[in-house]
């Protein structure tokens, strides 16, 4: 889990200091793209109100929200622009300033939209979660080379011709390669559709989203009345069968629970992908929005990695999210059985009954 979080803030930092290098490179050199990594940090700092709420759910909701809203960074952006204008007047204008800072912070919100996460892009008019679902929160093929090829402006003189070509490659990289994932999505998406007919399932929604650390193995999630459909596909697999794996939903554990706070926020985060499951005298709330994490295994708390657990507590109900302690053999397992399951054809699973 660690690592996600560190690679998702490189890649913000990464994208922040594009932005400040392309609009402020010439004027500003290497400071540009510390302060558009700056810039690329600050929505992510509403995880420091943590602290001053005591319950999970209540931080569920933070995350991502106004801190990530689009009226929130026009509004910001203009007391940053004074700032800087005060401290760099000589060098920019406060219009050129505010587009600066706006882009940065805009293009925090519109990077985490295309994760699965959710993003409350359109606080306060709506705490819909925005996500496209496109990419994994963590690729190493977006960032890794994206950050490369923004290092080399670095070591060039701001006045260097050279400097905007690399950052404009950069920024190209980035672009495509984000364009080849809603590509893949369309491509995917339409697959899964194929395949449910194919099965004779009947649904009213589908849902598509990559697995982690690639853009090539994805999962597909068909929502029924009473039932969640579970299947892969990888674009590099030769057979083009899916293999379902059917999970009930136990809609009635959810709508009879006493504490329906804690229900409907869970439901809302779940955008409709969701399960319970009984849980001594409480339940097991499974947000499946992103897949399965283990593709070999059928059983829900093997399948889904994290849960979240409502128990009776001193105040009533609490909800509390159930992380694994990995330790370094789970993590290979895991990325072994990511990789070949990349590569390889889909191995049969028999459904849950």
């Amino acid at each position: 889990m660690l690592l996600i979080r560190h690679m998702d803030s490189l890649s913000q930092i990464v994208l922040g200091a594009a932005v400040g290098e392309v609009l402020l490179g010439k004027k500003l050199g290497n400071k540009a793209q510390l302060l558009g990594a700056i810039g690329g940090t600050l929505p992510d700092l509403d995880v420091l109100l943590n602290p001053l709420f005591s319950d999970e759910i209540t931080k569920l909701q933070i995350h991502r929200g106004y801190s990530h809203a689009l009226v929130i960074h026009l509004l910001l952006s203009f007391p940053l622009a004074k700032w800087c204008h005060a401290k760099w007047k000589d060098l920019l204008s406060f219009r050129r300033w505010y587009i600066f800072w706006a882009s940065v912070l805009i293009t925090h919100a519109l990077l985490d939209c295309c994760t699965t996460y959710g993003t409350q892009l359109l606080l306060p008019f709506t705490d819909y979660l925005v996500g496209f679902n496109n990419i994994s929160v963590v690729d190493p093929l977006w960032t890794i080379p994206f950050l490369l090829l923004m290092l080399v402006p670095l070591f060039l003189h701001r006045e260097n011709p050279n400097r905007i070509r690399w950052a404009a490659a950069a920024c190209s990289y980035a672009g495509l390669y984000m364009l080849l994932t809603f590509y893949h999505k369309y491509t995917v998406h339409s697959h899964f559709e194929s395949q449910l007919k194919a099965s004779n399932i009947s649904y009213h929604t589908v849902k598509t989203t990559p697995t982690m650390f690639n853009n090539i193995l994805w999962s597909g999630i068909a929502v029924s009345q009473d039932t969640l459909y579970f299947g892969e596909y990888s674009l590099l697999q030769k057979d083009p069968i899916v293999e379902w794996v059917a999970y009930p939903i136990h809609h009635e554990l959810i709508e009879n629970h006493p504490d329906q706070r804690i229900m409907k926020v869970l439901q809302w985060f779940g955008q409709g992908a969701y399960l319970a499951t009984p849980y001594n005298d409480g339940i097991d709330f499974f947000t499946a929005k992103w897949g399965r994490s283990d593709f070999t295994q059928t059983e829900p708390h093997k399948a889904f990695v994290f849960h979240w657990r409502i128990e009776p507590c001193e105040d009533g109900w609490c909800a509390d999210q159930i992380m694994p302690e990995w330790k370094k053999d789970d993590f290979n397992r895991a990325f072994g059985t990511l990789w070949s399951r990349i590569l390889d054809k889909p191995k049969a699973v028999s459904q849950m009954q």
